[in-house]
Order: structure tokens, then C-alpha cells, then sequence
């Protein structure tokens, strides 16, 4: 697999300290990082247990977190892409695709299992298969940022649950889940930026949809999701 080094990568982006810390956060704060993470913490916010925490955690790891690496892996081990990043848009048409057969076994192992906020859990990957979905079809035409969307998306995800839905944890957390997902989100937009992976207007329009897609989703399913 390929390495964070800058030397890799075909960009017009300037050499230096810059350049390096923009491909490390792009690789740190990875799409692949945020479905356990989210999933786990929305979990515990609603009062689950460990244990049901661990199976919301565990499906996000597995289904939206490994199945898409292991593929993009493997296109990257025999050659096929230049970096795990998958920087040409014409070469994202496959992990898309096992990316969207991952979620649908996802919803579906979701909704076959009986643990704490199943509903809130099921709603949230429900958005994920639409939102994959939207992304899909954006990027058979253009280059948006998924690293943008991805971030934006877990922070409108977590900002929504804290305003709507009755729990412990994140309210707890106050404003610190805003200006943490605010920063993080801007660090990771110069970063794609920076490192030549997206221009401005590509890496601005998937943070935008980040924000508000799923937060409109999850408003429309409140009902379902008893929020």
C-alpha cells in the first residue's frame, strides 16, 4: 500500500512542511474513521450498554470501515491506483459500488439484531447508503471531496442527535461537539486542498453537503427514530 509520503503523489502542489502535514491528515482523518466512531458515541449517548455499543461500533468497523479498505487495498496492491486516496475520479466507480453493497449488509444485520437505540442505529446507516449514494452519482461526473463530505457528515450526524434526540452524552459534551467537528472540518478541507487532491469549489461543496444532508435526513426520519 501506499505510504503518506508527498513524493508519491502527481500534484502541482507545493513541496514543503505544508504538503506533508496535509497528506498525513488526510490519511488520519480517513471517510473509513467515522462510521464506528459516530455509531459508538450516538450509542452511548442514548443510554445503550457497552456491549450493544460495541455491536453499533463493531458493524460500522466492519461493514463501512474494513470491507471498503480491504477492496481499495487490494486495487492499490495490484497496481491499479496510485495511492489509497484513489485520487482519479474515473477509478472510484468499483469502491463505490462494494462501499454501497457493505452498507445495504449493514442496514440489514442493523435491523436483524436487538440492542439499544436499533432504530436511531438503523436511521444512521440508512443515511449512509444515501449519502454513499449521492456521492456515487456526483463523482460519475465530478471530482467532490468525499474526505470533506464524510467529516461534515459525522459532525451534522452528531450535532443532530445532541439538539433532537434524548440522551446523556453529548449533551454532556456541550458546544465542544460543534467547535471540535468546526475545526476538525477545516483542517480537513485545507488539507485536501493543500494537497492537490481537490481544488477549493470541490472540497467546499463536499464539506456543504456534509453539513446538510444528513442532517436533513435524519430531521425527516425524527419521527421513525422517536427524536
Amino acid at each position: 500500500m501506499s505510504s503518506s509520503n508527498p513524493a508519491a503523489y502527481q500534484t502541482d502542489a507545493p513541496r514543503g512542511l505544508g504538503l506533508w502535514a496535509a497528506v498525513i491528515v488526510s490519511y488520519v482523518v480517513s471517510p473509513l474513521a467515522f462510521p464506528p466512531l459516530v455509531y459508538g458515541l450516538v450509542l452511548a449517548h442514548v443510554g445503550a450498554s457497552w456491549a450493544d455499543v460495541a455491536w453499533g461500533a463493531g458493524i460500522g468497523l466492519v461493514f463501512l470501515s474494513v470491507v471498503p479498505l480491504v477492496y481499495v487495498g487490494g486495487m492499490r496492491l495490484q497496481g491499479r491506483i496510485k495511492s489509497l486516496e484513489i485520487r482519479n475520479r474515473s477509478k472510484r466507480t468499483e469502491p463505490f459500488l462494494v462501499a454501497l453493497g457493505a452498507s445495504g449488509a449493514a442496514l440489514a444485520t442493523v435491523l436483524g439484531i436487538d440492542i439499544a437505540g436499533r432504530r436511531l442505529l438503523a436511521a444512521l446507516v440508512a443515511c449512509h447508503v444515501l449519502n454513499t449514494t449521492l456521492l456515487f452519482l456526483i463523482t460519475t461526473r465530478w471530482k467532490i471531496s468525499v474526505h470533506c463530505a464524510s467529516v461534515a457528515g459525522a459532525v451534522s450526524t452528531l450535532v443532530f442527535v445532541q439538539g433532537h434526540v434524548p440522551g446523556r452524552m453529548l449533551v454532556a459534551a456541550g458546544p465542544a461537539v460543534l467547535i471540535g467537528g468546526v475545526g476538525l472540518t477545516g483542517l480537513v478541507l485545507w488539507a485536501r486542498v493543500r494537497s492537490g487532491a481537490h481544488t477549493v469549489g470541490q472540497a467546499v461543496a463536499g464539506t456543504g453537503m456534509g453539513l446538510v444532508a444528513p442532517y436533513l435526513e435524519l430531521l425527516a426520519l425524527s419521527g421513525a427514530i422517536g427524536a
